[in-house]
């Protein structure tokens, strides 16, 4: 069944990111969310997410969908559902930077068990499935396995919560002073699988909904990534923010949290 699952998630990526880029070239809305003017969501978010939503209930009519853009996103109670993130990296697909994603997973028992993340401009599609591998346009991808922070390429989002600022700029002034390369390019889910086919080596939110990149996580765990919380402890997935560190290996997050 899952197999069959794989197969929708595919095809549905695909399709929904020629769906984005189609419409990114027509009038679009932007309104916030929840009262933050940081918080954005546009109209295409919501298209998208309604034509995933319509192919998933009509392959599978009894399969319960969470969603980032559902007004009830309570779906997620039960043991298995859908995680779609319609537009991961809203802010720059709105400003017309090529870094945002169609994100779609499979989640049981508290574990992504099938998904994919596409990039319809890069045409860079990330699947896995769980015990079967990661992949890159079919290829099989695994993490750099980097393990010194002085040969790292670190990609830092402190996020926004006040109360983070003072960890983050710590941080910050510390991958300065001892990370090959710093930046934020600003998408979580592709951050996440940019670790996992090793073409950056750790990444770090400071506030996360893991759920709403459940297939990324599942991503990087197959091409045999680390993904912690800030105590060293593997992350669940939740739909409450957390802060999180994926590497390529536990040496060199070790080091960035040490």
């Amino acid at each position: 069944m899952n197999n069959d699952r794989y197969q929708l998630i595919l095809s549905n990526v695909t399709a929904a990111g020629d769906l984005l880029l189609k419409e990114r070239e027509s009038k679009f809305s932007v309104s916030i969310k929840e009262g933050d003017y940081r918080n954005i969501v546009t109209s295409v978010d919501i298209e998208v997410d309604s034509f995933i939503k319509k192919s998933i209930q009509s392959a599978f009519p009894n399969d319960k969908i969470y969603s980032e853009e559902s007004a009830d996103k309570d779906s997620s109670q039960g043991d298995s559902f859908w995680s779609i993130d319609p537009i991961d990296g809203t802010s720059n697909f709105a400003r017309g930077i090529p870094h945002f994603a169609v994100c779609l997973g499979y989640v049981e028992n508290g574990s992504c068990v099938v998904g994919a993340v596409y990039n319809p401009v890069t045409k860079d599609l990330f699947s896995f499935q769980k015990g079967g591998g990661a992949f890159l346009n079919g290829s099989p991808i695994k993490v750099s396995g980097i393990d010194n922070l002085k040969e790292a390429y670190v990609l830092l989002h402190i996020g926004r919560p006040q109360e983070l600022r003072q960890w983050g700029l710590d941080l910050q002034k510390k991958l300065l002073d001892s990370a090959k390369k710093t930046i934020n390019l600003g998408s979580s889910a592709l951050d996440l699988c940019f670790v996992a086919c090793g073409r950056v080596d750790a990444t770090v939110y400071g506030t996360l909904t893991t759920l709403d990149c459940a297939p990324a996580i599942g991503i990087l765990h197959e091409a045999l990534g680390e993904i912690y919380d800030s105590s060293g402890k593997p992350i669940e997935l939740t739909k409450g923010p957390q802060k999180i560190f994926a590497t390529s290996s536990k040496a060199l997050f070790d080091q960035i949290v040490g």
